[in-house]
């Protein structure tokens, strides 16, 4: 990632003048910072890289952040900040719970850097060059306290978007300006309550993405979601309207940017040399019970009148996942398309899954000897996630070790328990002890572990084992 060489260094010592890596757990955890040239329109300025290195192997993303240098900072006058931003994210990942592209940290009133950005935005990579995998690293940008108060109530998109055209910069900058001021005004929040979209019930739901290309607008979705999906649209009316916002797409190459008023047209921001050709949009609104069906842009976003046989149609598409097109009397195309996330890198998930933690319960008189997946774990970071797995697994094992808390062992014994997660949330047990079996024990294990919510799988089936060992107390 340096092209000159490293110095690995010791919190506390005095700051080096960048390139210079950090090391923040010994072995385990590090920041390197360097200093880079950035461009924004006619105006060039420098800014601190920092990006983490060993996030990886507990299956959680790389982080990078850009902090712009302020007139008249000495170039080893960089902050410190993003150091132990790195160290919390390690320790919460440390405990299975990840940041992902989309996700949004609040700081509260201290804010982060400085007291005036409230939170933090992950995003694919922005601005850093030379990657090696850039698929394993996410961009940070910090949010104001009214950028985020507009997200959590118009989705993370339009603040982005709002960014962009401020800083002219697509899709938004990737940088830290201390600086700047937020990119919402009161006006603008004045007029964002009164706009049609905050008058319709609004969900953000994580991986949608709704681009216009030519007279196509499709509305796409990670395989997987449709149960989720399924389960939100159970509880709406099919008559009722609602608001699904989206992502960024990151085949688009033009993204809308919210205005009051449609009287001049669709406002976008688009890269250098962009014909602007797909067009991504910052939520879609589903208008049902409309005498026929058509698309149109409002404020930043796609507004869809829809006939109820093709609102129906549209519907059952996003509860079971299949693909679907309307035609529209104006000759365009409205479609429901899904395509397959990402997938985490390989030394993560394998991390993740290999080193599970065997936990224990002191009252229970049972105790995990062993705990793997059995399954490729390539293929569990196809067809499922593996923090949710992790998840899962540890509560299996709280739960069996649970069922033996008031439980009195009048003998020792091992109980070896397989597990086989299918497609449909749908788990089977095996189980057997030695050297004797108790059927209705291990038919009570089970029944405790029915209890559980079951993760998804998207294809084949993910297994896993463990064995336990059950022994009077001393």
């Amino acid at each position: 990632m340096m092209s000159q060489e490293e110095n690995v260094l010791q919190l506390g010592q005095q700051q080096p003048a960048p390139p210079v890596r950090f090391e923040i757990v010994p072995d385990e955890l590090y920041a390197i910072v360097n200093l880079h040239d950035m461009q924004q329109g006619a105006n060039s300025f420098s800014c601190w890289s920092y990006v983490s290195e060993g996030l990886n192997r507990l299956g959680q993303k790389e982080l990078a952040i850009l902090i712009r240098q302020n007139p008249g900072e000495e170039i080893h006058e960089y902050p410190m900040d993003p150091l132990g931003l790195f160290l919390t994210v390690r320790q919460y990942a440390e405990q299975g719970s990840f940041v992902t592209e989309g996700d949004v940290t609040e700081f509260g009133e201290s804010g982060f850097i400085d007291s005036k950005f409230r939170a933090m935005a992950y995003l694919r990579p922005l601005g850093i060059a030379g990657m090696e995998e850039p698929n394993s690293v996410l961009s940070c940008v910090l949010l104001t306290e009214d950028e985020l108060e507009i997200a959590r109530r118009f989705g993370l998109t339009r603040v982005l978007a709002l960014l962009g055209y401020t800083f002219s910069h697509f899709p938004c900058p990737p940088w830290v300006d201390r600086g700047r001021n937020s990119c919402i005004t009161d006006d603008m929040k004045a007029a964002m309550d009164q706009s049609i979209l905050a008058k319709v019930p609004q969900f953000a739901i994580p991986g949608v993405r709704v681009q216009l290309a030519g007279t196509t607008l499709s509305i796409k979705c990670p395989n997987g979601l449709e149960e989720g999906l399924n389960e939100l649209l159970q509880q709406i009316p099919e008559e009722a309207p609602l608001v699904v916002s989206g992502e960024l797409d990151p085949d688009a190459n033009a993204l809308l940017v919210w205005q009051a008023t449609m009287e001049n047209g669709p406002s976008a921001i688009t890269p250098p040399g962009s014909d602007g050709s797909k067009v991504c949009g910052c939520s879609v609104l589903f208008f049902p019970e409309q005498d026929e069906s058509n698309a149109q842009v409002v404020e930043d976003s796609f507004l869809l009148s829809l006939a109820t046989p093709d609102w129906l149609k549209m519907r059952k598409a996003l509860m079971n996942g299949s693909e679907v097109k309307v035609a529209t009397p104006a000759g365009g195309t409205i479609s429901i398309e899904w395509y397959q996330p990402e997938v985490a890198s390989t030394a993560g998930i394998g991390a993740m899954l290999t080193e599970l933690p065997k936990v224990e319960l002191p009252d229970s008189c049972a105790k995990i000897e062993n705990v793997e997946v059995t399954t490729d774990h390539d293929v569990v970071g196809k067809v499922s996630s593996p923090a949710v797995l992790r998840q899962y697994i540890e509560a299996v094992q709280y739960t069996i070790l649970g069922y033996f808390v008031d439980r009195k062992a009048s003998d020792s014994r091992t109980i070896n328990v397989k597990c086989e997660i299918t497609p449909g949330n749908k788990v089977s047990w095996n189980m057997s002890s030695t050297p004797q079996e108790d059927k209705i024990e291990l038919k009570g294990i089970e029944l405790r572990l029915a209890d559980l919510p079951t993760p998804a799988v998207n294809s084949d089936k993910v297994e896993f084992q463990l064995v336990l060992a059950v022994a009077p107390k001393a």
